[in-house]
């Protein structure tokens, strides 16, 4: 009869088990196919702005990104046993892991909840952004150059930097773009831009040209 129990016990492990690593696989598979879709989106589909709003950081980025730090602790997606976090602290004699366990693993949630959660919240936003811009005419205006910038590493951008609307802004451009300018005085140069108002204070960028002023030359 020991034996049989044993067996049961030790079938419903292997279950568990099986279903964990099942589920762990799945979670896995969610989290890349979602990171795949934001790349995409973003190098593809998302559109150029203009103008900023602190609406945007609240409603878009932190409110998702904090219920996704909720709902992750609470339905356990990484499958941790928060029960034993504080034993296995206090075991640990590396005073250095003791320091940064809490830190590392809110970082590690805050990541993941940023993919879940912030990566969906911002397309949504997008396409609601040129539902709205499409419904609105095109806005042409010429901008003061301030700076053009050339980025020296491979994850940089290179940029045109002007004033709109009373702040900074810029306009992400390929190399090609940018080189003829990079040797010259940003103030010689204005910035023509052509957008549509979306929601909030953002512009969706349409089109966009340097222009040289006509003084720029003169003694």
């Amino acid at each position: 009869m020991g034996n049989t129990k044993m067996k049961i016990t030790k079938s419903k492990s292997k279950i568990n088990k099986t279903r964990e690593k099942k589920r762990e696989e799945i979670q896995y598979k969610f989290l890349i196919a979602i990171l795949i879709i934001g790349v995409i989106h973003y190098y593809f589909f998302e559109s150029e702005y203009i103008g900023s709003d602190n609406r945007y950081d609240l409603f878009v980025f932190w409110i998702p990104v904090v219920i996704g730090l909720f709902l992750i602790v609470k339905f356990n997606i990484f499958s941790i046993d928060w029960n034993d976090i504080l034993p296995t602290i206090r075991k640990e004699k590396n005073i250095f892991h003791k320091i940064i366990y809490f830190p590392f693993l809110f970082l590690m949630h805050f990541m993941i909840s940023v993919m879940l959660f912030w990566i969906p919240s911002n397309i949504i936003w997008d396409g609601i952004n040129k539902i709205e811009s499409n419904k609105n005419v095109i806005e042409t205006y010429t901008l003061k150059v301030y700076d053009f910038h050339h980025s020296t590493g491979r994850s940089g951008s290179n940029l045109i930097r002007f004033i709109f609307k009373g702040k900074k802004e810029r306009i992400r451009v390929s190399y090609e773009d940018i080189k003829p300018y990079l040797d010259k005085n940003p103030d010689d140069f204005q910035v023509s831009v052509e957008v549509k108002k979306g929601i909030w204070n953002y512009y969706i960028l349409e089109t966009w040209d340097i222009k040289e002023l006509s003084n720029s030359n003169s003694p």
